[in-house]
């Protein structure tokens, strides 16, 4: 990746007061035991909340399914309680447990200063929907329960549930008022699709707001570029779920990057060649490969021709 195209990579800054009772120090809770489900490494995906595209990627709902604490979800200023987040399995799955993560992990900066102090209340009380309908439902309540303060929380489903779309209500934080924070979620069970939901044909041409992103599917096997062929991609898809390198020869790096096509979209996120995440990669599919200008792009598309 070029270094001035993904500077934000690490400029999160989270001042400000965690509003959490006592002050104390993260808790350490025991992992949740089983599959999480909702993990990009198995197609889960996020979708934008309302006031996403206003803020910095390190407070998008796309960090809940990335596994860690490091990066999260932040409220906008100014919206009032319940908050509603929507997300996706690769397939129907069979919910066991859900676990929320309030946990605020220090991030070290591009300039090797590090975030010290959290923004935002962790959640308190939450309700986990489900529907195998669709996006828009209709949605049953799977499970109620209350977040602790600054650590994690496994809360088991009263009886298995099966669903696909999910809605994350949440109706309190800590402090009561201002914004609400969440570091991770996780969605125990099992899935019945992970690599046998329809493997659509991914080629095409993205719009990224760093520069446009194109794609070519032959069979299981993945070609790209991005950043008008500053940047190559190679990899593999497997169901929705894409593992790709990604190579930039004028930096001379590697990395990985592992993306989820769904919905006329890729949701998620790019790595540097340390395996630390870079930051999310979203993109919106703006037509196919017919007709659209290859550019530079031409020779990682089509290395062999």
């Amino acid at each position: 990746m070029r270094a001035c195209t993904f500077a934000l990579a690490g400029a999160l800054l989270l001042a400000g007061c965690s509003n959490t009772p006592g002050e104390k120090a993260a808790e350490k809770a025991a992992e949740p035991v089983g599959d999480n489900i909702l993990h990009i490494s198995w197609g889960g995906i996020a979708e934008a909340d309302a006031g996403e595209a206003k803020r910095h990627w390190s407070t998008w709902t796309i960090n809940l399914v990335d596994g860690s604490p490091a990066y999260g979800w932040l409220s906008d200023k100014g919206v009032t309680l319940p908050h509603a987040l929507n997300f996706e399995l690769a397939g129907n799955g069979k919910i066991a447990a859900v676990a929320l993560d309030n946990r605020f992990e220090p991030v070290v900066r591009e300039d090797g200063s590090m975030s010290q102090t959290a923004e935002g209340s962790p959640v308190r009380r939450f309700a986990l929907l489900g529907s195998t309908k669709g996006p828009e439902g209709p949605f049953d309540v799977l499970v109620e329960g209350e977040a602790k303060a600054d650590a994690q929380t496994v809360v088991k489903l009263p009886k298995e549930s099966t669903a696909r779309w999910l809605r994350l209500r949440i109706d309190s934080n800590w402090a009561g008022k201002g914004q609400t924070r969440l570091s991770d979620l996780a969605v125990i069970g099992t899935l019945d699709q992970r690599g046998a939901a329809a493997t659509a044909d991914v080629s095409g041409l993205y719009s990224h707001e760093y520069g446009p992103i194109l794609l070519r599917q032959q069979g299981d096997q993945i070609f790209g570029c991005y950043n008008d062929g500053l940047g190559t991609l190679r990899g593999t898809i497997f169901g929705r779920i894409m593992r790709l390198a990604w190579f930039s020869k004028d930096e001379g790096s590697i990395g990985a990057a592992t993306l989820v096509a769904a919905n006329g979209k890729l949701y998620g996120f790019w790595y540097r060649p340390e395996d630390r995440m870079g930051s999310p990669w979203n993109a919106v599919r703006e037509g196919g490969l017919d007709g659209a200008d290859l550019g530079k792009c031409r020779a990682a598309l089509y290395p062999s021709s």
